[in-house]
């Protein structure tokens, strides 16, 4: 397989007949490079490759390891991906947090990687909007930005229902720890929606109504008085499903 290149490391399986690929014995380079040095256009979906699938090995990784390479992605994201194409990106993108993909974002809600790291890591996706998105000349904006927060906020919910039989948008059930990574959520999504690049703010709208966080309502209400005149009535309804934790 052209993406599990023989340099990369690998653990062994139990019964010592097959090898299997350990994301987190990657460095931070050889990590960029596995997600986003793709021929979409011939490979199309790589992610989503059966052998690929089977060959992955989930009982050593490193959550730590993983949750440190995203921050420094995130936080550099314009200056790593500058040599890869938008489709590149986005295909890097949906590998990453899609569901068909590899779902990294689940390794920030596991507490075996320090709480302080975990949200640095969702602070620093704020880069890759005001650095990346607010600043790309491209004409049409590849739809893993859109998608960024839907796959991580319902990620997060979908892991208290799991863990703690927690129901999406149940906030009075979470705990500390929950209620930190939740406001770290918040507060970036806030940071995106006071961008002035319309792209960037929609992707934190449509986040925002996925995250279920008690200020969202007055937080969206209050740049929807502000920027209504912006918006057509077909647009304001969809602010407003954001708002009220409806959009879809």
């Amino acid at each position: 397989m052209r993406w599990l290149p023989v340099q990369y490391p690998y653990t062994v399986l139990m019964d010592g007949n097959s090898p299997l690929f350990d994301l987190s014995q990657l460095s931070f380079d050889e990590f960029v490079s596995f997600f986003f040095d793709h021929n979409v256009e011939t490979e199309g979906f790589w992610y989503q490759d059966p052998d690929l699938i089977s060959s992955m090995d989930a009982r050593g990784v490193s959550p730590r390891v993983i949750v440190r390479h995203m921050t420094r992605l995130f936080t550099d994201a314009a200056e790593v991906t500058s040599g890869f194409s938008s489709t590149q990106i986005n295909s890097a993108v949906w590998a990453m947090f899609s569901g068909g993909g590899f779902r990294l974002q689940k390794y920030l809600w596991l507490s075996s990687t320090p709480l302080a790291e975990r949200l640095d890591c969702i602070h620093s996706m704020y880069f890759v909007y005001s650095e990346y998105v607010a600043k790309s000349t491209v004409e049409a904006m590849e739809n893993c930005f859109s998608m960024w927060w839907d796959f991580v906020t319902s990620s997060f919910w979908e892991h208290l229902h799991f863990t703690d039989k927690i129901a999406e948008g149940d906030v009075l059930s979470l705990n500390d720890e929950h209620m930190a990574l939740l406001g770290a959520m918040f507060q970036t999504l806030s940071r995106i929606l006071a961008l002035s690049d319309s792209r960037a703010r929609e992707s934190a709208l449509h986040g925002l109504g996925h995250l279920h966080h008690p200020e969202v309502r007055n937080l969206v209400q209050g740049f929807l008085d502000k920027h209504r005149d912006e918006f057509p009535p077909e647009g304001i309804l969809w602010v407003e499903q954001c708002r009220d934790g409806t959009v879809m």
